[in-house]
């Protein structure tokens, strides 16, 4: 049986997280809970480096690639977007996940408010145990987890609410609806003028010629965005209103 180690603590120091390399633990009151769970899919906190990352049916959710861990991608994405050029800014992080993109930006200068939306309840419950997502639950902060589906939410949101966005949905099989024009036409009204918007789109179908985010990229044309470019890093494209 492999040992486990100490991750780390809770902020108020009332629960110690241990791994022993495959799973994360949660140790409070002599009781220990391990951090996964099954919800139709098999949902689980795994440390990468010293950091929780969350798996689905075994596929890793975080970027790592090209980056030390899940944080440094974060890190990455909200530079490339520029979070803190714009004052009282609102940000929208369309697919939350364990929040580590929405935490980075609300860090930023002139982020009034970033709003995260998850629509899994197993990532949500995953992402309030795990130690790494706490700064999501600060109710003195500037972030507003909502649980929900950014598609069906997105058409009461008002028009150009928002400075910046963060998109970064599962894969395309899984989540064909947040590619979709539909869904982008609403995100350029939701956004304002001079917004600054972060597309994840993977790489899905690469080996077998497929170039996913020139297919993306013309949709998004034709919703009416505009400076389209791919940031091969982060696998994405960065793009304006």
């Amino acid at each position: 049986m492999t040992s486990k180690k100490q991750l780390c603590t809770s902020r108020d120091g009332s629960i110690t997280y241990t791994t022993d390399d495959n799973f994360i633990y949660a140790e409070k009151e002599g009781v220990t809970l391990r951090l996964d769970l099954f919800d139709r899919h098999y949902y689980k906190l795994r440390p990468y480096r010293g950091v929780p990352i969350l798996e689905i049916d075994g596929l890793r959710m975080q970027l790592v690639k090209d980056f030390r861990t899940p944080l440094d991608y974060a890190k990455e994405v909200s530079r490339q977007l520029k979070i803190g050029s714009k004052k009282d800014a609102v940000v929208l992080d369309t697919c939350m996940g364990l929040g580590y993109t929405a935490i980075e930006a609300s860090k930023k200068r002139g982020a009034k408010l970033v709003m995260a939306v998850e629509i899994s309840d197993a990532v949500f419950t995953l992402a309030k145990w795990n130690p790494f997502s706490e700064p999501l639950w600060d109710k003195t902060g500037n972030i507003l987890p909502v649980r929900g589906d950014i598609s069906d939410l997105i058409k009461d949101f008002d028009s150009e609410l928002f400075s910046y966005v963060i998109h970064d949905p599962p894969r395309f099989s899984h989540a064909p609806e947040l590619y979709s024009l539909e869904f982008y036409k609403e995100l350029y009204r939701v956004c304002k003028n001079g917004a600054n918007i972060f597309h994840y789109t993977g790489s899905v179908g690469r080996k077998k010629g497929r170039k996913i985010h020139q297919e993306i990229e013309k949709r998004l044309r034709s919703a009416g965005f505009r400076k389209i470019r791919y940031a091969p890093r982060l696998q994405g494209l960065l793009f304006n209103k």
